[in-house]
């Protein structure tokens, strides 16, 4: 679902409601708030958290859920037999629940002693689902986050596509970005000009956990400098793309794809300055991002100018000297751009 969707969503101006929040245009922004405060009063009894591995721990038990990670086929056994035996019945259908497309399900406790928490929040780590943990993890806190008493019992979280997932969903993703990255533990921390190697650091120090591909888009979003993370795959302009999904190409020949900044995500830093990449904008062939992708370079670090960015209109970013790092992937390359 499209930010502009969720925040016009029935159903999330109805949940703010629900939570006792005075709405104004941006419910989405409004919950988020809301939450935020939240996790601020968890943290004054842990004044001396550092991390967001702690950050994580101390919201779980606040929240009163219990973490239990799924590894194999035999621990799924072991767990859903646990429960049961405690009287969990809604255990009964975990193998159902945890389908392929599902990664975590948050259960409340019915039949728990009186010093149990009350909520089981069951982690699928199989294969490779294993690489989402931690933001599985954060996404079940966060259905806890803004529960209502006119709330489900159980929560999952699916790997549907974005424009097919229930706002509630939707949201929640929102929420887990917002907490699994939260700037107030990464920006102590985030010193200097942000790096592949830096963000790995910092990953390592704060959430290991965490996927690499995750914290390079949380850490670098959450860096206090000026940052641009870009994603430069093979691609057609807007317009060539609309012709062929109408079948208007007539009898011209299909278009061929070149490399473009198919994501393109500044941090706030960025935006309040004078940085900027537009998306789907082609790579400059003189570009490192373009030399890594075609081969005739390795992984490195140039110092360029937003000026070799054309539209296809033929206008030209402004003139500024941005210092730009590779990686290259498969079909990909990402890159962190910064001023230099």
């Amino acid at each position: 679902m499209s930010p502009t969707s969720l925040k016009r969503s029935h159903k999330i101006h109805s949940l703010a409601s629900d939570l006792g929040i005075r709405t104004s245009t941006d419910p989405v922004r409004d919950i988020v708030r809301f939450c935020e405060k939240r996790v601020a009063r968890f943290l004054k009894d842990f004044p001396d958290c550092k991390t967001l591995s702690q950050l994580l721990d101390i919201s779980a038990s606040k929240l009163g859920t219990k973490f239990e990670e799924i590894h194999s086929d035999d621990q799924l056994n072991d767990v859903r037999t646990r429960y049961l035996q405690c009287g969990e019945r809604s255990f009964a259908s975990l193998h159902e629940e945890l389908a392929p497309d599902v990664f975590g399900i948050t259960f409340k406790r019915l039949s728990r002693k009186p010093w149990e928490l009350p909520y089981v929040s069951v982690i699928d780590c199989r294969l490779d689902k294993k690489y989402r943990s931690y933001y599985t993890k954060w996404h079940e806190l966060g259905h806890l986050l803004i529960l209502t008493d006119q709330m489900r019992l159980a929560f999952r979280r699916t790997h549907f596509g974005l424009d097919d997932k229930d706002p509630e969903e939707s949201l929640v993703d929102v929420i887990a970005g917002a907490f699994g990255f939260l700037p107030d533990l990464i920006q102590p921390v985030a010193k200097g000009r942000p790096s592949f190697e830096g963000i790995e650091a910092i990953r390592m120090q704060l959430c290991p956990e965490a996927s690499q591909q995750a914290s390079i888009i949380g850490i670098s979003r959450a860096w206090p400098t000026p940052c641009i993370l870009l994603q430069a795959q093979l691609g057609l302009k807007r317009g060539e793309r609309r012709d062929i999904a109408q079948g208007d190409l007539g009898f011209h020949d299909r278009p061929i794809e070149v490399l473009r900044a198919t994501q393109v995500s500044p941090n706030n830093a960025a935006r309040a300055s004078s940085l900027v990449i537009f998306p789907n904008m082609r790579v400059p062939d003189r570009s490192i991002i373009h030399k890594v992708f075609t081969g005739s370079a390795v992984d490195g670090q140039a110092i360029e100018d937003l000026a070799w960015w054309e539209s296809s209109d033929g206008s030209r970013l402004p003139a500024a000297k941005v210092l730009v790092e590779t990686r290259g992937g498969r079909d990909d390359v990402r890159a962190i751009i910064t001023p230099q």
